[in-house]
């Protein structure tokens, strides 16, 4: 009897070590996971439609800044401190755009045929089931309003966005020529981007990665 006693009481303890050994595990996943979240990962929402036909207003995002550097074609969050904040009252604006250009790029757009060229190649567009892709990603229509007339060069530490709603995006294209009474955009400084936008949470009929 003390025999089976001993043998239960060993098997209690592992148990209780086990139990122990998983809680602290968790735990420590737990950590892990609100450490990412509050320093690597954040969400975000989409407001307007200058990201359409990619992004809706009102789309939830997954955001990281994790070790990020900015890329053609990434969809990323940005701070806009030129462009006025309605809901706030105030300059300064958080805005959903993709990068067109990166440092040492230059961006001309032909306005008339809507066609954008980075470092003199024209990216390239085409049409699928009456959508229309540029480099593969899907644009919301052909680029004809511009307010840079000229070729420029994005300058160290900067970036060149657009909306894929290109006809009715404040992005990179508007500058600070005093004709846009709720600010402007330009280019956009490295430091101004909070990351990149990779996955839609909602809705949830377009729950997935994005491209």
């Amino acid at each position: 009897m003390s025999r089976i006693s001993k043998k239960t009481a060993r098997k209690a303890g592992w148990l209780i070590r086990d139990v122990f050994d998983w809680g602290r595990n968790a735990v420590s996943a737990l950590i892990i996971v609100v450490t990412v979240f509050t320093f690597a990962v954040r969400t975000s929402s989409v407001d307007g439609p200058s990201m359409l036909p990619t992004l809706k207003d009102e789309d939830q995002l997954i955001v990281t800044n994790f070790f990020y550097t900015p890329a053609h074609n990434d969809i990323v969050i940005i701070y806009a401190p030129n462009l006025y904040d309605s809901g706030k009252g105030e300059m300064g604006k958080s805005i959903i755009k993709r990068i067109i250009g990166v440092e040492g790029d230059t961006i001309r757009i032909d306005s008339c045929t809507g066609t954008v060229y980075r470092n003199d190649i024209e990216l390239e567009i085409t049409e699928e089931d009456k959508q229309l892709f540029e480099e593969g990603y899907r644009i919301n229509s052909r680029t004809h309003a511009v307010d840079i007339t000229e070729e420029v060069t994005v300058p160290p530490g900067y970036v060149f966005v657009m909306g894929d709603n290109r006809n009715y995006s404040m992005d990179s294209r508007y500058t600070n020529d005093g004709n846009h009474p709720i600010g402007y955009i330009g280019m956009i400084n490295v430091n101004h981007i909070a990351g990149r936008a990779f996955f839609r949470v909602l809705p949830f009929d377009s729950f997935g990665f994005l491209t």
